[in-house]
């Protein structure tokens, strides 16, 4: 049997290249801000998987949705110089229309100007809550981004599996191709009967039938897949031609640490933590006095006495104060700032509490298809193998039933497309945890 995966069993268990987390840790402590923003990847992905990265970065540069949310957080930036500067100045001109005395020592023409000066703080304090809210709508954006990726991948998996069951289809269909020249032959010279040879066009017809409905499964797989790319619908996609078999160096506290400093669902609780904070503080400075300071110009008349040339024009300083004395409607602003504040926190623990059953439960699944890959590898495939020599060997000397010979074909078949099934989960249960810890999101922004 010349089945590909034995051949590439070597390349499967090659030793992938291992970044030493408490290097990775040390370098989280000392300097966070910076990790968060770029990073070599935690978990180093296999040559054949280069393509998603591919698909990922034209993902982010061409999905309409991401586009969309690009622009509204882009608009949201521009609400920061807005509440953050002074209010406009007020500006107003007077003429005295009938006055009793038209030498007035004052003149009948004034013009006046008043700016509005918030309390020291209070301009800036809007700012900040300004910029977490566009913050917070950034991790918003990253968390988007992330589970279009995990849409990418699963589509991109689920293509992958179509073809390679259409591959592994072929090969038997070939073997069997392969068998019934055989059984032609012996039939020819009364070695077997006719039932030996229909039971094996029957089996190639399944097989036909088979990868006829795996190439036509391929087209709706393939245009969501474009869909998400804003591709055209025909676009071709390309997979490897096998998966690797994954390994996860790090254990579950480890991959949670990477969690709670990557995922943006954990960052974007954070920035609205700060939000808050900064909206209970904004709430105090606004319930504090504004001050108007101004100016009023007021020209001369044209009275007789105001053509005098010691009769200049006259200018006043003015000075305003708002107090706010109904007190209700701030400690209201207050209290509601508190109050997301408290659901914040609960919101962080019940994500802290998520994220930690999800990673359990895919490190379970992993380890699962860990031992299912060794299991059929090492123990099913290669007795199945020899049981299907053997019986052919028989088979020709008359010393094997057919019925059992059809039935080997079909256990191999089974435990090809199995492998197939088991590399893919392990491989869509290792791009879980690498969402789940935002491996791939800083890569691609």
């Amino acid at each position: 049997m010349n089945i590909e995966y034995r051949t590439l069993n070597n390349e499967y268990r090659s030793i992938r290249r291992r970044i030493s987390f408490v290097v990775i840790l040390m370098f989280m402590v000392i300097n966070a801000p910076v990790f968060a923003q770029g990073t070599e990847r935690i978990i180093d992905r296999p040559e054949e998987l280069e393509i998603l990265d591919t698909y990922f970065q034209m993902a982010v540069e061409e999905n309409p949705e991401l586009a969309s949310l690009k622009a509204q957080i882009e608009a949201q930036n521009e609400r920061i110089p807005q509440v953050s500067t002074l209010p406009e100045p007020e500006i107003s001109a007077s003429y005295f229309i009938n006055p009793t005395n038209d030498a007035a020592f004052f003149g009948r023409f004034s013009v006046s100007a008043m700016q509005m000066l918030p309390w020291f703080g209070t301009l800036n304090a809007r700012g900040n809550v300004q910029e977490q809210i566009s913050e917070a709508m950034g991790h918003s954006l990253d968390q988007r981004q992330l589970a279009i990726f995990s849409e990418i991948q699963d589509l991109w998996f689920t293509y992958y599996k179509l073809n390679h069951h259409v591959h592994v289809n072929r090969e038997i269909l070939q073997l069997v191709r392969d068998l019934e020249q055989q059984v032609e032959s012996r039939y020819e010279t009364g070695g077997t009967g006719q039932a030996d040879l229909l039971r094996l066009q029957m089996e190639e017809q399944r097989l036909l039938n088979r990868i006829e409905q795996l190439e036509d499964g391929k087209n709706p797989v393939r245009e969501q897949f474009n869909a998400l790319l804003n591709r055209e619908p025909d676009e071709p996609v390309s997979v490897p031609h096998h998966l690797p078999e994954r390994k996860l160096p790090w254990t579950k506290e480890e991959l949670y640490e990477f969690a709670q400093n990557l995922n943006p669902e954990f960052l974007e609780l954070e920035a609205r933590e700060r939000q808050f904070e900064q909206e209970m503080k904004l709430a105090k400075l606004e319930g504090r006095p504004s001050i108007g300071l101004g100016l009023e110009y007021m020209g001369r008349d044209f009275g007789f006495m105001n053509m005098m040339p010691d009769m200049n024009e006259n200018f006043f300083g003015m000075a305003t104060i708002r107090i706010p004395i109904y007190r209700g409607k701030y400690r209201a602003q207050q209290r509601e700032a508190q109050l997301q504040l408290r659901a914040n926190d609960a919101m962080q623990t019940e994500l802290s509490n998520r994220f930690r059953t999800e990673l359990e439960k895919a490190m379970k699944d992993f380890r699962d298809t860990e031992r299912e890959y060794g299991l059929i590898t090492e123990e099913l495939l290669p007795r199945s193998e020899q049981v299907l020599d053997i019986l052919l060997d028989e088979y020709t000397t008359g010393r094997a039933d057919f019925t059992e010979l059809i039935s080997a074909f079909r256990e191999l078949l089974s435990l090809e497309n199995e492998l197939v099934e088991t590399l893919s989960k392990q491989n869509e249960t290792m791009a879980n945890i690498e969402q789940i810890i935002a491996a791939e999101l800083n890569n691609h922004k």
